[in-house]
């Protein structure tokens, strides 16, 4: 090709992003970003969000160095990031499935948003077009074609997930307990991965999440057996016999049998839906750790019957909110002290000793793991007022708020 024609080949392909970036969010109702050098030149916001809902992420966006790749938060918004030239488009949130209320409030105070926006920013949430992550993907598949005219498929895509270190956990044990699937014989002889498996299942039936943790964080994955001779049907087939294995070491734990059967259809259910086997072994991740979790709440005395379902589930809804007490029984359907009564005799507590309880669980999680104040988090969880929030706090853990941030 001539120097001529070159010249005129460069000059056809001079690129207007953000007539690209406008259009995107046009028409898939998702926010745009276009940044030059790391330098923001726009952003195109169908919804009209009053703060970003990307700032709290940006750092993390940026060390993506990938041309094209996608980044779960801990809310489960994914964002798209695809990097071309000098240019950075970062696409998002987009989210499978509209986020429940109390997480949308938890959002929001990350974000720095005052509660008494609640109802408008969860109506701007409710403005975002939900997408199945493989549809997502295949988006930005298509944008970094138009752009680069080089063609990206699903397995091309590398998954950055905002909770630390999780990716090496989560790779950690697929590949082993691969090899725990892998042939009898093999298996049997395999004293590593024997132990490994005995180890996860001893876990969960003990509802030892940080056991579990630290397991993942350590273990050098053995040897995959092939199961189908299509991979992504391998990496299926593996999630299944792992959900096999792990709701039964929950039952053996004390989670009811129908309540494990049914959690273990649900993700496998999910599973199969998936094309992408690194969002199957994000999937394999969670269920581990669901199910454990599970246990663990189990064999605390909140046993899973419908009465407590129902309650601790509406705490949950609620707790971000002064949790009435008389609203929750008419809410139920049931009288207070029918309520009341019912609650002390299964779990051995008042129901105010069990919501003050998830409050300040809630509470040292911020205190752990944010810079928020102690005023902005007794806020933000309902307490009337800070001094009330400290003597709970205290009187709970030993040690006043400032105290335990600063332990």
């Amino acid at each position: 090709m001539s120097n001529e024609n070159k010249l005129s080949k460069t000059r056809e392909r001079e690129i207007d992003y953000d007539y690209i970036a406008e259009h995107i969010s046009s028409l898939s109702r998702i926010m745009v970003r276009v940044y030059k050098e790391d330098e923001l030149i726009s952003l195109h916001d169908p919804c009209g969000f009053p703060v970003d809902p990307a700032g709290i992420y940006l750092d993390e966006l940026f060390q993506v160095k990938q041309a094209v790749s996608y980044y779960v938060t801990p809310y489960d918004q994914f964002y798209g990031i695809i990097r071309h030239n000098a240019h950075t488009l970062i696409l998002g949130p987009t989210f499978e499935m509209t986020p429940p209320r109390p997480r949308v409030r938890e959002f929001m105070f990350e974000l720095g948003i005052r509660q008494n926006y609640f109802e408008q920013y969860l109506s701007l949430m409710l403005g975002i077009t939900p997408l199945p992550l493989e549809l997502f993907v295949r988006e930005l598949c298509l944008i970094y074609y138009f752009l680069s005219e080089k063609r990206m498929t699903l397995t091309n895509f590398p998954l950055y997930n905002s909770r630390s270190d999780i990716s090496m956990k989560e790779k950690n044990m697929i590949e082993t307990i691969s090899a725990i699937q892998s042939d009898p014989a093999d298996f049997f002889s395999n004293h590593d991965t024997m132990d490994f498996e005995r180890r996860m299942l001893s876990c969960i039936t003990d509802g030892n999440q940080e056991a579990l943790n630290a397991l993942f964080s350590k273990n050098t994955a053995g040897r995959a057996g092939k199961t189908a001779d299509n991979y992504l049907r391998q990496t299926k087939n593996i999630f299944i016999a792992t959900a096999t294995l792990v709701s039964r070491a929950a039952m053996a734990g004390g989670l009811p049998f129908e309540e494990a059967l049914s959690l273990s259809d649900r993700y496998i259910q999910h599973c199969e839906r998936l094309n992408a086997s690194e969002q199957i072994l994000n999937l394999q991740y969670n269920m581990v750790m669901d199910f454990a979790s599970l246990v663990a709440e189990q064999q605390k005395g909140m046993h899973y019957d419908r009465f407590l379902r129902g309650v601790t589930g509406y705490v949950r809804e609620h707790l971000t909110e002064d949790v009435n007490v008389e609203q929750m029984a008419k809410d139920l359907g049931v009288s207070r002290s029918h309520l009341s009564t019912k609650f002390k005799k299964e779990t051995g507590m008042t129901l105010t000793d069990y919501i003050q309880e998830q409050k300040i669980k809630k509470a040292m999680e911020y205190l752990e793991k944010t810079e928020k104040s102690i005023l902005e988090i007794s806020t933000f969880l309902g307490f009337s007022s800070q001094s009330y929030f400290q003597n709970v706090f205290k009187k709970r853990t030993g040690m006043t708020p400032r105290e335990y941030r600063e332990r």
